[in-house]
């Protein structure tokens, strides 16, 4: 997840910037009644009484804190993977591709070139990949539900919260579904350069706009394996009595999409209650376009575009004491609330594929 500032050391070029803010809706005035209508709206209890599909179930337990530990460990042992450095970014990349691979996909790389910011953008232009799977519905292929993560991290970090447990839980999914047979199409999309302006999912979503096809929204796993039980441990932007106030305690996994998303957002919640109800949740899933933060992550291209986006995050610097530092490692991470999670999220896939849901 990028830093709301600029590194120290590093400054984002003046158009970068002014892309940023168009993409990042900011808090204003007047927004008090309006953020009250939303947090009503949102936190609605669920109408659905519908019990867990048993095949769900049984197709999601095979995600475990020890599967995903799995692809964590691989991926921290290459150490930082910043956009700018091609060697431990590839060695990333060859990684998830060849787990896909053994999965039974034949994933696509979708290949661009970019100037990285952690050079000052003055450096040469380098060729990034995101890496493509998907299981095409054999009854609707042309309704399109996304998961995304990236496989970048910050220049000084290895990234075990940011983003690889993202990645980790990606993976997972991918290998869970790979078998079923679902009417409607799942998309797995692994972004480059998420820490360096976007620039992968912002490839993505431009590479939709020319094909002409319109997805159904994406998921976004970005950063989803810190908790803290200590109170105060959970910080926020902004609190606003009765109207926005998440809990102080960082042991919950935020939902969070603008206004046109609540409803992508409402169907990972259900899941939630339904399938793994020890699993906290917070619902931001339509305020979060009212705030600047919500935007830090590779929905944010999604939302520009007026395609729906949700962000499923552990917060991270407003949670995470590690972020973006050497200390995001392994042993940092809580994998039974990763796992949860994710699990959370590989049923949803499921429900949402099939088209009699």
């Amino acid at each position: 997840m990028p830093q709301r500032r600029d590194d120290e050391s590093t400054r984002e070029s003046r158009d970068t910037r002014r892309r940023g803010r168009l993409a990042a809706p900011i808090l204003r005035r007047g927004s008090l009644i309006a953020i009250g209508l939303l947090v009503a709206v949102s936190t609605l209890p669920s109408c659905k009484q519908v019990p867990p599909d048993p095949a769900i179930v049984e197709s999601i337990v095979e995600i475990t804190p020890a599967s995903a530990r799995v692809h964590v460990e691989k991926l921290v042992e290459i150490g930082p993977r910043p956009s700018h450095e091609p060697e431990p970014t590839n060695a990333a990349a060859e990684y998830i591709l060849g787990q896909l691979v053994e999965y039974g996909y034949v994933p696509e790389e979708e290949r661009f070139e970019a100037r990285s910011r952690w050079e000052g953008f003055t450096g040469e232009k380098r060729e990034h990949r995101n890496i493509i799977a998907q299981v095409v519905g054999t009854q609707q292929p042309g309704r399109i539900l996304e998961i995304g993560a990236h496989y970048d991290t910050h220049p000084f970090s290895p990234g075990a919260d940011d983003n690889t447990s993202g990645v980790a839980g990606l993976l997972e999914i991918a290998r869970v579904l790979a078998k079923k047979p679902l009417d409607r199409t799942v998309r797995f999309c692994f972004f480059a350069m998420e820490e360096d302006g976007l620039f992968g999912s912002r490839h993505h979503v431009e590479r939709l706009r020319e094909v002409g096809e319109r997805v159904d929204g994406i998921f976004v796993l970005e950063m989803i394996g810190y908790t803290s039980s200590e109170e105060g441990s959970q910080k926020a932007p902004i609190r606003i009595p009765l109207l926005f106030s998440p809990p102080r305690r960082g042991e919950f996994i935020a939902v969070i999409g603008n206004f046109t998303s609540g409803g992508l957002g409402n169907r990972y919640e259900d899941c939630a209650e339904r399938y793994e109800p020890a699993l906290r949740y917070h619902s931001l899933n339509r305020i979060g376009g009212l705030f600047r933060d919500s935007a830090r992550s590779d929905h944010s291209p999604y939302w520009a575009a007026g395609m729906r986006g949700i962000m499923l995050t552990d917060t991270a610097n407003f949670r995470n004491p590690h972020y973006h530092r050497p200390t995001d490692t392994i042993d940092t991470l809580d994998f039974d609330f990763l796992a949860g999670v994710t699990r959370v999220m590989a049923a949803t896939a499921l429900e949402w594929a099939d088209a009699s849901r």
